[in-house]
């Protein structure tokens, strides 16, 4: 009888030490259900002051894919883009790149609200009636952010 036991604490035993690989087996396989447990939506504004066009591209198309992951878990992202500092030059219909119109229309076409300051606008001269049809002109994106965080949305600065 003792060596049953033992036998069967050997095997238990043995079978405990691997339960830990067996549960992670899979690891490799990006999954946010534990972050995302329970939520049927997400609220997020975006701080963005990038002023390279690179970095911007990159960080545009990262909320993108943002967007698209939360959106494939089964939960409702809304989110804000929020434009100040330098980067406001880049959103003009004369100078930016195509692939930057593309990719701020696609962003709208998913429903995401693009945000552009006007203080903004006016400290880098831009000239309002040139910016991009997709962005939408706002007061201060100060005060935007300051409003949308008391309404629950989550505050992710990109610079």
């Amino acid at each position: 009888m003792k060596k049953l036991a033992f036998v069967f604490a050997s095997v238990l035993f043995l079978w405990l030490l691997g339960l830990p690989v067996a549960l992670h087996a899979d690891n490799t396989v990006p999954d946010d259900r534990f972050a995302l447990k329970g939520l049927q939506q997400t609220r997020t504004i975006f701080d963005v002051r990038l002023a390279e066009l690179d970095k911007l591209l990159f960080n545009l198309g990262l909320i993108k894919e943002t967007f698209e992951g939360i959106s494939k878990q089964k939960v409702k992202p809304t989110m804000i883009v929020s434009l100040r500092g330098p980067a406001v030059k880049l959103f003009t219909n004369d100078l930016a790149p195509t692939e930057l119109k593309e990719l701020v229309a696609d962003l709208k076409k998913k429903g995401i609200r693009i945000e552009i300051c006007s203080v903004a606008t006016r400290v880098f001269k831009v000239d309002n009636t040139q910016l991009l049809p997709d962005v939408i002109l706002v007061g201060n994106v100060l005060t935007s952010q300051i409003a949308w965080q008391n309404k629950g949305y989550a505050l992710i600065t990109l610079n």
